[in-house]
């Protein structure tokens, strides 16, 4: 068997995917390599930095449970799972102190949506209340300056 044939084709060019991805993930990250850390940092809000320093520590355990699943760990009941936990934790208090310094209102729940939605429904429903109620007001208003132009 030659170096071509040990592996199924399939696999090979899962490989070569593979290995372009990790290429261009290279190119990418590249600029930031090429910084020093406290020269990115000092270009950084403390709010930016929080963020990067979450997804560095994201990042690094994700690595550590993805070579841990290739060795046949189980991670339910591991320590790892606790951490990513608590910084997934973390990344919520960041992102909700993000939106409060915005001025936008905090999201809720644990999975906040990545843009906002009108229900156009609900939206018509109010307008048409507000409408029928201004009308029954006006109304009113007409039925009770009648009668207090007759009591002049």
């Amino acid at each position: 068997m030659s170096g071509d044939d040990a592996l199924p084709s399939e696999m090979v060019a899962t490989f070569h995917e593979f290995h372009s991805s990790l290429s261009e993930l290279e190119n990418t990250l590249q600029p930031y390599l090429d910084l020093p850390l406290d020269e990115m940092y000092e270009a950084l809000s403390p709010i930016e930095q929080a963020k990067s320093e979450l997804v560095t520590a994201y990042t690094v355990n994700s690595l550590y449970w993805s070579f841990l699943t290739t060795q046949g760990v189980t991670l339910d009941q591991h320590p790892l799972k606790k951490e990513m936990d608590r910084i997934q934790k973390y990344m919520r208090k960041v992102k909700l102190l993000e939106s409060e310094l915005k001025g936008v209102r905090p999201p809720t729940g644990h999975n906040p949506p990545t843009h906002q939605t009108i229900d156009k429904y609900a939206a018509a429903r109010f307008i048409k209340r507000g409408l029928k109620k201004e009308e029954s007001l006006t109304e009113k208003r007409r039925k009770v300056e009648p009668a207090s132009e007759e009591q002049r």
